[in-house]
């Protein structure tokens, strides 16, 4: 039961300054005495703040996972004076569709994408300090949407401080720091898909099998479908509610993309 429970969950974490992404996976591994797991969204080691853990077969889930959107609290710090208007009203300015280059430092492409600040809220400022909190698409760079706020008020800026407070549904609160990490903190990965309001598709006992062999899940094997559109990540489960695969609607099937191992 154990392994079972440690192969199809997630674990919330409250990652300390001072050690990678990296690092922070590996522990959790350590601790629970598991082979693979995977993350939600790097954090730089400098960052503080959740980190959604992915335990062995729960990693399939990623591409759900990993597409939330985060939020963040943070200080950025102003290498000159400015106004409460002018900076209020850079701020607005970085709300909406915003374009972004990745930082040198990131293992992605250096080409501009544009990416979404849902809100950014100015919590306090104090003499070149600004405290902030922002909400963001995945994929969001806080240390550039800081430089770039800098240059927009043309006085150069820098991030200070930064800790993640969401991912999705999931919030701070709910997280462990990584030396109370044990079974008991382990969310079932159907739980957790529920929470992220992952579409569902029912199936007949007698397909299960089939399904977990790729075939695709034809009309006669629904028992109860949730409504998704075309080529929209859907959860597929059996009866009691177990998840046995993610697929993509196509036509009157549903493609099979990838099964989970239980």
């Amino acid at each position: 039961m154990k392994n079972q429970i440690l192969k199809r969950g997630v674990v919330l974490v409250d990652k300390p300054k001072g050690i990678t992404s990296f690092d922070v996976v590996e522990r959790v591994c350590e601790t629970l005495g598991t082979k693979k797991a995977g993350h939600a969204g790097t954090l730089d080691p400098n960052v503080t703040g959740l980190m959604l853990i992915a335990l062995e077969e729960s990693r399939k889930a990623m591409p759900i996972l990993m597409g939330m959107e985060k939020e963040y609290e943070g200080k950025m710090l102003l290498h000159k004076e400015a106004g409460k208007e002018k900076i209020e009203k850079t701020f607005k300015k970085f709300t909406g569709e915003i374009v972004q280059k990745p930082p040198v430092r990131s293992r992605v492409a250096r080409v501009e994408r544009k990416r979404k600040i849902y809100s950014l809220r100015i919590l306090k400022i104090k003499n070149r300090e600004i405290e902030f909190r922002v909400k963001c698409e995945a994929g969001t760079y806080i240390r550039k949407l800081v430089h770039d706020i800098g240059e927009s008020l043309g006085t150069g800026a820098h991030m200070a401080e930064l800790r993640r407070t969401k991912i999705g549904p999931f919030e701070l609160k709910e997280a462990v720091s990584l030396s109370k990490v044990s079974e008991k903190n382990v969310i079932p990965l159907e739980r957790a898909l529920e929470r992220v309001k992952l579409k569902k598709i029912t199936v007949k006992d007698q397909a299960i099998s089939k399904i977990r062999n790729g075939s695709p899940v034809f009309p006669e094997w629904i028992t109860k479908k949730e409504r998704a559109k075309e080529n929209e990540i859907v959860g597929i489960f059996d009866k009691s509610g177990g998840i046995i695969a993610l697929g993509k609607p196509s036509g009157d099937k549903i493609k099979t993309d990838r099964v989970f191992n239980f």
